[in-house]
C-alpha cells in the first residue's frame, strides 16, 4: 500500500505546476484590475480596455514569467528538502569538458531528430501541426520573439520544468521504481504538461534524454543545461538553419541527428566516467 501513495504521489508535481499557472494568471489578473480601478481611478468601462490587456502577447509573457519564478521557488526548496538537491556544489564536481561536449551534440543531435519526428507526424496528422503552429505563434514563439519571452523560453522555463520533472518527478518516482520506470513516468507526465499532441510527444522523447542526463551525470544541473541549450537553439538558432529539400539533404541531417545523438551519449558517459575516476583517486 506504500508503494501505491508513492505511485499516485508522483503526479502531485503536474498537479501542482498546473495549478501555478491558475494562480499566476489571477495574480496578474487581480494586480491589472487594481491598477485600473484603484490607482488610476477608471470607471466600470474599462473591463474592455482590461480584456484586451489580458489576451495581449505581453500581458501573457508577464503571466509566464510569473509562473516561472514560482515555479522555481516552490519546486526548488521542494527539491532541496526532500530529495536532497544540491545547489552549491562545484561545477568540476558536476561537468567534464568531454560531458559538456556530449551535451553540446545531444543538443544538436535531438534537434535534428525531432524536427524529422515532427515532420513524419506532420505528414500523417497535418491538423495536429496547424494546432502546434498557431500554439507557437500565440505564444509568441516566432522570429519575432521578445526580450521578454526569450528570458522565459529559454532561461527560466528549463530551469522550472527541470525541477518539477528531473528534481521532484523522477526522484519521486525512484522511491517504489527502478530508474528506466521512473524516467519513463516522469517523461510522460512531462509530455502530458505540454498541453499539445506534436509537442507532448516529442516532449516525451526529450524528457527521456534528460532524465538519463540528469540521472547519469548525478546532478540537476546537468539536465538544466541540456534543456537551457535546447531552447537556445530552438528559439534562436533554428531561424538561421535551413534544410534542403533534397533526398540527399533528407538522409543526410537524419543521419547528422543519430549519430550526435548515439555520440553525444557516449562522450557524455565518457566525461561522466572520467569525472569520477579523477575524484575517486584524490
Amino acid at each position: 500500500m506504500k508503494k501505491v501513495g508513492q505511485f499516485f504521489f508522483t503526479f502531485l508535481p503536474l498537479l501542482l505546476v498546473i495549478g501555478i499557472q491558475f494562480l499566476a494568471t489571477f495574480f496578474a489578473m487581480g494586480v491589472s484590475m487594481l491598477w485600473e480601478f484603484l490607482i488610476k481611478g477608471a470607471s466600470m468601462n474599462a473591463f474592455a480596455d482590461l480584456s484586451e490587456l489580458w489576451v495581449s502577447l505581453d500581458f501573457n509573457t508577464g503571466i509566464m514569467i510569473i509562473y516561472s519564478l514560482l515555479s522555481i521557488s516552490v519546486f526548488g526548496i521542494w527539491y532541496y528538502a526532500k530529495y536532497g538537491g544540491n545547489y552549491l556544489t562545484k561545477p568540476a564536481l558536476v561537468f567534464h569538458p568531454l560531458s559538456v561536449i556530449g551535451i553540446l551534440m545531444l543538443v544538436a543531435g535531438m534537434q535534428y531528430l525531432i524536427s524529422y519526428l515532427i515532420s513524419f507526424i506532420a505528414s500523417i496528422f497535418p491538423q495536429w501541426l496547424q494546432a502546434y503552429d498557431e500554439l507557437l505563434e500565440s505564444a509568441g514563439l516566432d522570429s519575432t520573439i521578445s526580450v521578454g519571452m526569450f528570458v522565459y523560453s529559454v532561461l527560466l522555463a528549463p530551469i522550472g520544468e527541470e525541477l518539477v520533472f528531473r528534481g521532484v518527478t523522477m526522484h519521486q518516482a525512484k522511491r517504489y521504481a527502478p530508474f528506466w520506470a521512473a524516467n519513463i513516468l516522469q517523461a510522460v507526465l512531462f509530455g502530458v504538461f505540454h498541453m499539445n499532441i506534436i509537442q507532448g510527444i516529442y516532449a516525451f522523447f526529450l524528457g527521456l534524454v534528460l532524465g538519463y542526463v540528469c540521472e547519469k551525470g548525478g546532478s540537476i544541473y546537468s539536465a538544466i543545461l541540456f534543456h537551457l541549450l535546447f531552447n537556445f537553439w530552438g528559439t534562436v538558432l533554428s531561424a538561421f538553419i535551413s534544410i534542403e529539400n533534397t533526398l540527399f539533404s533528407f538522409i543526410f541531417w537524419f543521419m547528422f541527428g543519430l549519430v550526435m545523438t548515439v555520440g553525444g551519449l557516449a562522450v557524455f558517459s565518457l566525461g561522466v566516467q572520467k569525472r569520477d575516476a579523477y575524484y575517486r583517486c584524490r
